[in-house]
């Protein structure tokens, strides 16, 4: 009894030192992962213009995965505007670490020197403080343009309460690159919901808008400012001189108030708040002079691309047996108008047969440029086995930027051929498996006799009859032609360019046909898509390129080298302009000028038609 009493109690005392053992290390855990909790607040800038703004970024960082967001204190010198969060978690060795940044616009309201302090987090009862960070606001900011100061100010020499101004970038671009439209509303007053704009018309462009900027203020001739931001990127479709209408903005703003003259009048609340009073205001048209890509130094075999491209291939296998398919995506990043990348041409490839499989696109932008990524999937199906190679395929646009072309490839993609047990490379010819004999001691077959013995014919020779040769001779003539028939189609299908040319006429009707269903003023959009496409896939498929990147003005150009009409050739490209005003211009379109318009496209194509393509 003695000795299992002791051994009783030393277990306990035993099991005891573990569990305080284990208590203080998870304590200490906590401690540790707590104590390493780490707020670092930074700005971009120390010290900016009354109307200008700056970047505070608040990281927080610590040795777990659920970082709390940090508190921004009230800062009534400055409007506060959240610009996003990123966030980075690795696990090395079993220890967590995590960082998250928050990035805020800060936007001043009045000068000074102002501490930015008392920034931090709470994580599990405990509050832990960022660094302070001072901000020195001036006067003055970043001068401001002479024509700016002229628009702030009406004809009478008064600041204006509010104006709308736009700007591009350039007004000297090559056709398809883009030009960058900005819209600035200047407004001094206050002002009651939210402005309504109506778009500016971007005809002979390609648009897409790239996004609102947060407001910031600006003061003009001594006036403080609130400007609001709206940002688009235009691609010219064709040269010579464009046009960007006005656009305009509709809001109500504070009216001035108005005091009354008789001191015993009547009180009334308008003449306190101020009445509101609908404000519109309208920008300047701005004209594009619009120029032509170079033809010094041009590729015979230019894709029509413009902007800064790269391009890589990856195939999803390296080893396949033959007639067996490897999918390899053509990937083509860069800024530009990703939507008119052209299609990478593949050279003729005697070991592949060659299948287009699809093409996906990703929009982004960086730095106000449209960009981003476009996919194209091709099969290709080896026909013989060995150590194959899909070759370096090229790639050449237009670089805007530096105005002159150039040439980009992939890395050629090895590829390892193998041949099934049993393959011939003799089409036809069968091959020897296992347990196949032919020989004298074969019994499925019989053995070659060497010595025939006496010949003599035997009773009546039915080669000799005409009937006899006739039953037999249809069908072997029957078979002849079948199989001339057939390598003539074989030989038309592997001739996809005369494949495409003859069915360009049949491809447009159809798009025609499904125009004339949608031709009313509900699907207007709709309508002059489909006739745009029915017009440039049938010159694409007459010549047997590709219809992305296909601009007017490479169309006419086309068009001339064909020898066509200059008069067929105004019409044809004249719908295409007319289809590009209506897609972005809707609502100015009646249902004349759709009945118009399809009537002009059935004509041009029909008269065209009668052109010799090349």
């Amino acid at each position: 009894m003695p000795v299992k009493t002791g051994n009783k109690s030393y277990l306990f005392r035993y099991v005891n030192i573990l569990l305080s053992t284990a208590v203080c290390l998870t304590l200490s855990a906590g401690t540790v992962s707590a104590e390493d909790i780490v707020v670092g607040v930074t700005l971009d800038r120390t010290t900016i213009g009354l109307d200008e703004q700056a970047l505070l970024q608040v990281q927080v960082s610590g040795p777990v995965q659920d970082l709390p967001e940090p508190h921004i204190p009230t800062l009534p010198a400055f409007e506060i505007y959240s610009k996003g969060r990123s966030s980075n978690i690795s696990i090395t060795n079993g220890v967590v670490s995590s960082s998250l940044i928050y990035r805020y616009l800060i936007i001043p309201t009045r000068p000074g020197k102002f501490p930015i302090d008392d920034i931090a987090v709470v994580y599990n009862n405990k509050r832990y403080k960022g660094n302070s960070v001072t901000l020195t606001v001036l006067n003055k900011g970043s001068s401001v343009s002479d024509n700016l100061q002229d628009r702030s100010v009406d004809a009478n020499g008064e600041s204006r309460d509010y104006f709308l101004e736009a700007v591009v970038d350039k007004k000297n671009p090559y056709v398809n690159e883009q030009v960058t439209l900005t819209l600035k509303f200047y407004i001094a007053v206050q002002y009651y919901g939210s402005p309504e704009l109506t778009e500016p018309t971007t005809t002979g462009f390609w648009t897409e808008v790239l996004g609102n900027k947060a407001p910031y203020y600006q003061n003009i001739n001594n006036r403080r400012y609130r400007v609001i931001e709206r940002k688009y990127a235009l691609f010219p479709t064709q040269t010579g001189e464009l046009t960007i209408g006005r656009a305009t903005i509709r809001t109500t703003v504070a009216g001035r108030r108005r005091r009354s003259r008789d001191p015993f009048g009547a009180f009334s609340f308008d003449d306190f708040f101020g009445r509101g009073v609908e404000a519109r205001v309208s920008s300047r048209a701005i004209k594009i002079k619009v120029k032509p890509i170079p033809q010094e130094g041009r590729p015979d075999d230019f894709s029509g691309t413009i902007g800064r491209f790269s391009i890589r291939a990856e195939a999803d296998k390296r080893q396949v047996e033959i007639n067996q398919p490897v999918t390899v995506k053509f990937q083509i990043s860069g800024t530009g108008n990703i939507k008119s990348v052209a299609e990478p041409k593949l050279p003729e490839m005697d070991e592949f047969r060659i299948y287009r499989a699809s093409s996906t696109e990703n929009v982004s932008q960086q730095n106000d440029q449209l960009g981003g990524t476009k996919i194209f999937e091709e099969v290709f199906i080896p026909r013989v086995p060995g150590n194959l190679e899909i070759p370096a395929i090229r790639f050449n646009y237009f670089d805007p930027e530096k105005g002159r072309y150039r040439s980009i490839a992939t890395r050629p993609i090895p590829i390892k051929v193998t041949a099934p047990e049993g393959y011939s490379a003799v089409n036809g010819v069968p091959y020897a498996g296992p347990g196949i004999t032919i020989d004298s001691k074969a019994r499925d077959i019989r053995h070659i006799r060497t010595d025939l013995g006496k010949l003599e014919p035997v009773g009546h020779n039915p080669v000799i009859d005409v009937i006899f040769i006739i039953v037999n001779l249809v069908p072997l003539l029957g078979m002849i032609t079948t199989i001339v028939v057939r390598r003539h189609r074989e030989k038309i299908a592997a001739d996809t360019g005369r494949v495409r040319a003859r069915g360009a006429a049949k491809v447009a009707k159809k798009r025609l046909a499904r125009a004339r269903s949608l031709a009313r003023t509900e699907t207007v959009e709709e309508f002059y898509v489909e006739i745009y496409r029915a017009l440039t896939s049938y010159f694409a498929d007459k010549l047997n390129i590709s219809p992305h990147g296909l601009t007017t003005e490479s169309i006419r150009q086309g068009l001339i080298e064909q020898g066509a009409p200059s008069d067929l050739i105004e019409s044809y490209t004249g719908v295409i302009s007319r289809c590009d005003y209506a897609r972005f211009a809707p609502a100015n379109i009646t249902q004349a000028d759709i009945e118009q318009t399809l009537k002009e496209s059935e004509e041009v194509i029909i008269k065209i038609e009668g052109v010799k393509f090349a």
